[in-house]
């Protein structure tokens, strides 16, 4: 019978949304659309101010798709600290340089995996 794999228990420390944080990449580029075909006359106005408003609303008031932050925890193999972003699936620790998978609340060791 084969033996679980180590694991460590994370904690996982969303990033903050406040001010212009709450603000992406495209609700920015709408908003600086917006004012661009307001200041081109009345046709631009009338397309403008609601690409403005529905831009203002989707950043105050839509929530993020993705949970953004940092898994905190310790390597299953050797205890260093180590961390991993909301997208990874994996991360090698930087001391021993042992793999972990990253699952909910633990990083797992991936025995046999070293970085090279």
């Amino acid at each position: 019978m084969a033996s679980e794999p180590n694991s460590t228990q994370t904690i996982f420390q969303p990033n903050s949304r406040k001010g212009l944080a709450r603000f992406n990449v495209i609700e920015i580029a709408v908003v600086l659309l917006g004012l661009s075909l307001w200041s081109t006359g009345t046709t631009g106005m009338i397309i403008g101010i609601p690409l403005i408003l529905g831009a203002l609303y989707s950043a105050v008031f839509i929530p993020p798709k993705y949970n953004r932050g940092l898994h905190l925890g310790t390597c299953p193999s050797c205890g260093a600290a180590m961390s991993a972003t909301h997208y990874q699936n994996e991360v090698d620790c930087p001391s021993c340089g042992a793999f972990a998978k990253v699952e909910p609340g633990r990083f797992v060791a991936m025995p046999g995996r070293k970085a090279g």
